[in-house]
């Protein structure tokens, strides 16, 4: 007589590896289309300009942002896939998923700031005429905070990369090679000071898109195996 139970399983999580790795594939080539259409203000001289920029980028900010949220849940599913399967209770492996969560969190944050809380702000700024110097600051601070949940994001993820990559280095071997520059890169590059604009941003995501593509070819690999255990 079968029990639910049987389905948590060590061999449970296997049944999702072809998902998720064509989820880990689509998702990544997504991100890295996606920023490259990242809406841009353009030159603007005058606060009343930048604002009225701001403002009309408001829906497009909102569609191309509200896609990349779903992306980055879509790639925490696959990446969390990837960690059953190499067995979430090693140390190693537990650790890197969480860092890799919350630096998804952290880019989740940022693309809530950038997609729908600056061109309403910019729009309520111009229908209640606030002061120029006062609302400078404010944008200011909302540009900063992008920036550092941004590169917090990159770092975590690209921390968690390298914790997953060199957690089993005979299952991983592949990993453990993309790790280095879409991992250990992106996270030192978001960690100096290099500014994280449109360009930056599709370079580093593409860095990363080799390591997840890496991590689907090998949950294709792993189908079949217990957790935690290798070739």
């Amino acid at each position: 007589m079968s029990h639910p139970a049987a389905d948590s399983s060590p061999t449970a999580p296997i049944r999702a590896i072809p998902l998720a790795a064509w989820a880990l594939v689509v998702a990544s080539a997504t991100m890295v289309a996606l920023l490259a259409h990242h809406p841009v203000m353009g030159h603007a001289t005058t606060y009343a300009d930048r604002m009225a920029a701001l403002a009309r980028l408001g829906t497009s900010a909102a569609l191309v942002h509200g896609a990349l949220f779903g992306v980055v849940a879509v790639l925490l599913y696959g990446v969390t896939t990837l960690a059953l399967a190499l067995d979430a209770r090693r140390p190693a492996v537990a650790f890197g998923s969480i860092c890799h969560a919350l630096g998804c969190g952290a880019v989740g944050g940022a693309m809530l700031l950038d997609g729908f809380i600056t061109a309403p702000l910019a729009q309520t700024a111009l229908d209640h005429g606030w002061p120029a110097d006062a609302t400078t600051v404010t944008f200011n601070l909302v540009a900063i905070s992008i920036q550092m949940l941004t590169k917090a994001g990159l770092v975590g993820m690209g921390a968690g990369m390298c914790c997953l990559s060199w957690s089993n280095a005979r299952a991983t071997r592949l990993l453990a090679a993309l790790a280095l520059p879409a991992g250990l890169g992106t996270a030192f590059a978001a960690a100096s000071g290099l500014r994280m604009h449109t360009h930056s941003l599709v370079l580093l995501t593409s860095l990363q898109a080799l390591w997840y593509a890496g991590a689907a070819l090998t949950l294709w690999r792993m189908r079949g195996i217990a957790p935690g255990v290798s070739r």
